[in-house]
């Protein structure tokens, strides 16, 4: 079983793809990679301090990508 912390950041990070406030493809790409660590950390296959810091840096790595504006033709 793995640290209630981690669902925490898993919804933490739904709530702000919903919200528009992180990039939208980052956010459902490391909501993936967290989706694996927690798989990895109920297998036991790491540690629950390794499954909470690979979590934390794909927060916070979705959260500091900068939102780009989609590529619109625009007149001149």
């Amino acid at each position: 079983m793995h640290a209630p912390v981690l669902d925490y950041l898993l919804s933490t990070l739904r709530a702000h793809r919903a919200a528009g406030t992180v990039h939208p493809e980052a956010a459902q790409g490391m909501e993936a990679y967290m989706l694996h660590v927690i798989r990895l950390a109920d297998q036991r296959a790491i540690t629950g301090p390794e499954a909470l810091v690979a979590a934390n840096k794909a927060f916070n790595g979705a959260l500091g990508l900068p939102h780009l504006q989609e590529a619109r033709r625009e007149p001149r």
